[in-house]
């Protein structure tokens, strides 16, 4: 089943948007050297800046560009490690065999809730033969607004409800039913199949 969301317009649209902000983050990575020694003070922040709005835009373009066969597991598996090796958090994956296309984009989607959900850092394992994605830390919090999105309770929905309403979209058109289950030290996402 194919998401409405995503269609080849809307994928052309994304994927040109990705390219424009990619550019001149570029030009800056190529600049990175000539910055530090112009700004030693502030080299690692604006190091730190232009690799974290990278990988942002590496994930939101392997999100929401591509045609349905894709992503492939093992390109998520990649930006995933990624976005987590910058919020201090270790990722474990299970064998995704041949997975690809719309359930990998729910894998990437769940794991950057998780992910974001770690604020002191932590440990995530994601199992997509299994239905299951676990973050476990010190500290999981998870938004209100998310945990309403997830639960379809959002009545007026804001900016902060838009990943957990894509996330039902993409479970929906997965054929699964997502669990969300929480508490101060765990978050645990499962798929089952509708």
């Amino acid at each position: 089943m194919q998401n409405p969301y995503l269609t080849r317009e809307s994928r052309l649209l994304y994927a040109k948007s990705f390219h424009d902000l990619a550019a001149p983050l570029g030009a800056l990575t190529l600049c990175l050297d000539d910055i530090k020694k112009a700004l030693p003070e502030s080299a690692e922040i604006v190091e730190a800046s232009v690799e974290t709005l990278s990988n942002k835009i590496r994930y939101w373009r392997l999100m929401l560009t591509g045609g349905d066969e894709s992503p492939a597991y093992a390109e998520a598996i990649n930006v995933i490690k990624e976005m987590a090796k910058l919020k201090n958090v270790n990722v474990m994956f299970a064998s995704g065999g041949e997975y690809q296309g719309m359930y990998v984009r729910l894998i990437l989607a769940l794991a950057m809730v998780c992910i974001e959900s770690l604020p002191r850092g932590g440990e995530i394992i994601i199992n997509p033969e299994e239905g299951v994605v676990k973050a476990t830390s010190q500290k999981c919090y998870v938004p209100k607004e998310f945990q309403n999105a997830i639960l379809q309770v959002a009545d007026q929905p804001s900016s902060r409800h838009v990943l957990g309403m894509l996330i039902v979209d993409l479970a929906r058109c997965c054929g699964c039913v997502l669990k969300l289950s929480s508490d101060p030290t765990e978050l645990l996402f499962t798929l089952n199949k509708a």
